[in-house]
């Protein structure tokens, strides 16, 4: 894991860009400010972009992030504040 640092602007790209590709959908069509559920994201595919978040930032990430903060937004203000 690396040990730079993220800001909420480039998690919140990585995560659209990482939905979109786990949806197979283009990255504008994705709303920041729409809940994963709501998105159409499985818990199997939350619980993987919650792993491979993890890998991209370096920071350890619960399991449960993507019910704690449920929008993409919400996530990368969390992850960004690690």
């Amino acid at each position: 894991m690396t040990t730079t640092t993220l800001t909420q602007r480039q998690v919140k790209r990585w995560l659209t860009g990482r939905v979109a590709e786990l949806l197979k959908v283009a990255p504008e069509t994705v709303s920041p400010s729409a809940v994963f559920s709501e998105l159409g994201l499985s818990s199997l595919q939350a619980v993987e972009l919650t792993a491979e978040l993890e890998d991209f930032s370096g920071r350890e990430i619960p399991a449960t992030m993507v019910y704690e903060y449920p929008t993409i937004e919400d996530a990368a203000a969390y992850v960004a504040g690690l």
